[in-house]
């Protein structure tokens, strides 16, 4: 019981650490964008809405099959 609560005890310092980590980043880095007189950029993340959607099977397509060899085929140049 008591190995559980240090357990869990550590993985909240830690989340807390990394939270705090990522919040001084962002105001360093945007104090550093405000010093140099650049505004920063908002970047919004968009989801594609057919992302995730159900589509339909494509058609097989049956193709006849050539050997590729493994050395590759030497290009000539021409002597003038």
């Amino acid at each position: 019981m008591l190995l559980r609560l240090v357990v869990i005890a550590a993985g909240l310092v830690f989340a807390a650490i990394l939270l705090l980590a990522g919040l001084l980043f962002t105001v360093l880095l945007l104090v550093w964008s405000l010093l140099r007189g650049r505004r920063p950029r908002v970047v919004k993340f968009r989801v594609d809405p057919s992302f995730g959607a159900r589509r339909e099977h494509a058609d097989v397509v049956d193709i006849e099959a050539r050997e590729v060899p493994d050395v590759p085929q030497q290009l000539t140049r021409d002597k003038r």
